[in-house]
């Protein structure tokens, strides 16, 4: 069963435990690729996750749009590679204008998924604090950017929480360094670009949630 909340920004977010839902409905919802992917995922904790991603993606879009989930359609593209695991987009038959921002997050025991109205920037992102306390040096990027953030775990991991969700709104993910994000009490921003982002910071069945959303610069 999934849930979900409106937040600042008209950002619409859903979520649920992969271990808990309706296999079969996000299977009959899942184009062909998109069903190819899933069966070429090994590991089964991964394959649900995506599985869920996908369904609460289109229980979104299809809101927003007043349009069956099946008739929206989720497409991604890595812009490094040409991949199929790039971040996702979503669009549906007679959409009028540009379509909706959305992103995606899981950790083991949740995943969610959060849509913004077209032209604002949204990045989500979710760490479960003891799976995270027990991987923290799974990288050496993570194991370094708790370093250097210091404090707490608990406020290191927020932080990383934060840094992924700006990332992911900013369009480059992990291809800038998440150190790199500077923060201010619920706003953020990354040097090199014009965009400030908005923090919402969410506890969500025991997990820590951030939301990163930006308006475009306006231009003069």
């Amino acid at each position: 069963m999934s849930a979900g909340a409106a937040i600042d920004g008209g950002v619409r977010l859903a979520w649920a435990d992969p271990a808990e839902f309706d296999r079969a409905r996000a299977l009959h919802l899942l184009d062909g690729p998109e069903r190819a992917r899933a069966a070429d995922t090994a590991d089964p904790a991964a394959r649900d996750r995506f599985l869920l991603g996908r369904m609460l993606l289109r229980d979104l879009a299809a809101r927003l749009g007043a349009v069956r989930p099946e008739e929206v359609v989720v497409v991604a593209r890595c812009e490094r590679c040409g991949g199929d695991h790039g971040r996702p987009r979503v669009h549906w038959p007679d959409a009028s204008g540009s379509p909706p921002s959305v992103s995606l997050a899981s950790c083991s025991a949740l995943v969610i998924a959060a849509l913004a109205p077209s032209g604002i920037a949204v990045g989500v992102d979710v760490e479960r604090p003891r799976a995270a306390r027990s991987r923290e040096a799974e990288t050496d990027r993570r194991a370094a950017v708790v370093q250097l953030l210091g404090g707490s775990r608990r406020t290191a991991i927020r932080r990383w929480v934060r840094a992924e969700a700006v990332l992911k709104a900013d369009g480059r993910g992990l291809r800038v360094e998440p150190a790199s994000v500077v923060f201010g009490r619920d706003r953020a921003h990354v040097p090199d670009r014009p965009a400030r982002y908005r923090l919402t910071d969410l506890r969500i069945d025991g997990c820590l949630v951030s939301v990163a959303l930006a308006r475009p610069p306006v231009r003069l």
